[in-house]
């Protein structure tokens, strides 16, 4: 991921290095990705828009999924700073890309009918042998001493 934006860069035009790059080429650099994805984005025009198996083929454009460029731009923000950038001028956690990525995951879920919702986690209940790993509930309290009253 790191190698492919670094060639991005060297290739744009004209060339920009890293400290020059901004929010802006980023999403440059995520547009230009969309050409290279594999999911089908309907369009509002599509009788198919909203519908998450569509009957049959359309036209449609071939995009990249949103969860493919958050997962991206997850990684070269964290990239970005291990190859000595501030995070404060990380050009991966720019507003503008962030409200990009939004944007994307609205359309996507409109156009393909899918929910991109939070998954819930569930609370684990207290038989559950999976919940917590190893750690136990202490064990109860001991019983009152005899004749005590209650």
């Amino acid at each position: 991921d790191w190698n492919t934006f670094g060639q991005y860069l060297r290739n744009h035009r004209p060339p920009l290095s890293l400290a020059q790059c901004s929010g802006a080429h980023v999403l440059e650099f995520l547009r230009y990705l969309d050409q290279f994805g594999k999911t089908k984005v309907h369009t509002a025009s599509c009788p198919f828009f909203g519908h998450p198996n569509p009957p049959a083929p359309c036209p449609c454009p071939l995009r990249q999924a949103w969860g493919s460029l958050d997962a991206l731009v997850g990684r070269l923000r964290a990239a970005f700073e291990e190859h000595g950038g501030r995070p404060e001028s990380n050009p991966f956690a720019a507003r503008a890309v962030r409200l990009f990525l939004r944007e994307v995951r609205e359309h996507q879920a409109r156009a393909r009918g899918v929910s991109y919702e939070k998954k819930k986690r569930k609370k684990p209940t207290p038989g559950d042998a999976s919940s917590s790993g190893s750690h136990q509930a202490p064990p109860p309290p001991p019983p009152p001493p005899a004749g005590a009253a209650c």
